[in-house]
């Protein structure tokens, strides 16, 4: 979302490990708003949003350095309603994860007839873009199919106003789009009544664009973005009681705004740390900050953004802050599958005729077992013997595996190295669903000298 912040890990570990369900309505909720009829007659400004960090950008999308594990429309499925997401100007040309590169236009350079489209992106296009058109046209399939669901979305912008307006307008999200005031907000059920259920905000610019505003220019306040540790720090510690009022001072916005941001995730060199998730993002850490900051800023958090959504309970939290009571009729479970996540081991250096071992570790960053799951080899012939596969029976959800494969280099009297390309298999699948490759260096033997006969 914001430059300073972020990229991902490449270890999406325990997401599994903690209880998550959306906000669905309980047997009594015959016309609920957001989840629970309780909140249909609160005004936006007085309602607790589950919400997500650099929205875009996923593991499941395939993206470099995610903050999430799930595309924007699951996360939606699984009870966010806060988005804080980047836009940027990009070309196709082949290149990084999805065939797109950063493009910044001239002085009075125009990107329709530069040939540039609109993308989500963080930061760098090559680690990973979508079409912002296209994914907004799924979120707008998303609200045609959930009625009575409010969201709110906050966008770092590096395009223009124009070119956004141009993007909601082309994938039918305007009509969704919320056009009244955000220094008064209705109520829930006021605004599913008329339709207008997406509040749109730009972190810089939205002049031009009536329905875009803002964020920080008295709409909405927030909390510091910027913590490296669960613990005390000089600007506080996310799950450190002691520090918890530091983490809530004032950064962007002016105090009092409508809307309160509360930035809630950690990063280990700029890169959010899935394992600090799983501790910030439990119910108890969220619930005991929000009051932090309640008591501090005079207001409960409107938008709890967290990164990988999947890990804690945001959405339980968000239903305890806003006051619902645990659901009698507990809601149908999303179905628990898998996800596969292969770090890239590292390279191995070897003697020759000796063997080479290779770490290859797979983590289960879903909510259901990986079961079958077999790790296979490729190296070059003139460095080593192809090993055997190793069969791994099963990976539970939240857990990770270290397969080792080993493997005999050969006879060699002059160094060589190679690529050697790691595949896995799961559910008894003939075919690879993910790979990874590491280099394998061979140092040569010593030739014996040969003594000469006098």
């Amino acid at each position: 979302m914001f430059t300073s912040r972020g990229r991902a890990v490449w270890i999406i570990a325990a997401l599994g490990l903690f209880a998550f369900a959306p906000p669905l309505a309980s047997a009594a909720d015959t016309n609920p708003c957001n989840g629970s009829d309780l909140l249909c007659n609160k005004t936006l400004d007085q309602v607790v949003l589950p919400g997500t960090h650099n929205s875009m950008s996923n593991s499941e999308s395939g993206w470099v350095f995610p903050n999430q594990t799930y595309n924007m429309t699951h996360q939606l499925e699984r009870g966010a309603r806060a988005m804080l997401f980047d836009t940027h100007y990009g070309k196709e040309d082949g290149s990084g994860v999805n065939g797109v590169r950063n493009w910044k236009p001239a002085d009075d350079g125009d990107p329709e007839t530069e040939g540039a489209g609109t993308y989500f992106c963080h930061d760098n296009c090559v680690r990973g873009a979508v079409d912002l058109t296209e994914e907004l046209g799924r979120i707008k399939d998303w609200l045609a199919a959930n009625p009575r669901e409010v969201l709110v979305f906050v966008n770092q912008d590096a395009i223009s106003p124009a070119s956004y307006e141009t993007a909601v307008t082309d994938s039918g999200l305007l009509p969704y789009i919320y056009k009244g005031s955000v220094a008064e907000y209705p109520t829930l059920e006021q605004m599913i009544d008329s339709g207008q259920r997406v509040v749109m905000f730009a972190e810089q610019h939205s002049a031009g664009v009536p329905w875009y505003h803002n964020a920080y220019d008295g709409s909405v306040m927030e909390t510091p973005y910027t913590f490296d540790s669960t613990e005390a720090l000089p600007n506080g510690g996310l799950d450190d009681p002691a520090a918890l009022n530091e983490t809530c001072k004032p950064n962007r916005g002016s105090d009092p705004s409508p809307l309160f941001l509360m930035n809630h995730w950690v990063t280990t060199f700029v890169i959010p740390d899935i394992e600090k998730a799983m501790i910030v993002n439990t119910r108890p850490a969220l619930v005991a900050r929000a009051k932090a900051c309640e008591a501090r800023r005079g207001k409960l958090p409107n938008i709890l953004a967290v990164d990988y959504f999947g890990a804690g309970d945001v959405v339980g939290a968000a239903r305890e802050l806003n006051g619902i009571p645990e659901p009698i009729v507990p809601p149908e479970p999303v179905p628990a599958e898998p996800f596969l996540k292969l770090s890239k081991p590292k390279a191995v250096k070897v003697k020759a005729k000796r063997k080479a071992t290779f770490r290859v570790r797979i983590a289960n960053a879903g909510d259901g077992e990986a079961t079958a799951v077999k790790v296979c080899a490729s190296v070059p012939r003139r460095l080593a013997r192809t090993p055997r596969c190793v069969k791994v029976t099963s990976i539970a959800a939240g857990s990770k595996k270290v397969v080792k494969l080993r493997m005999r280099t050969k006879k060699r009297y002059r160094k060589g190295s190679g690529k050697v390309k790691f595949m896995v298999f799961s559910n008894d699948s003939d075919q690879s669903t993910l790979a990874a490759s590491a280099k394998l260096k061979v140092k040569p033997l010593k030739k014996h000298k040969k003594h000469r006969r006098h």
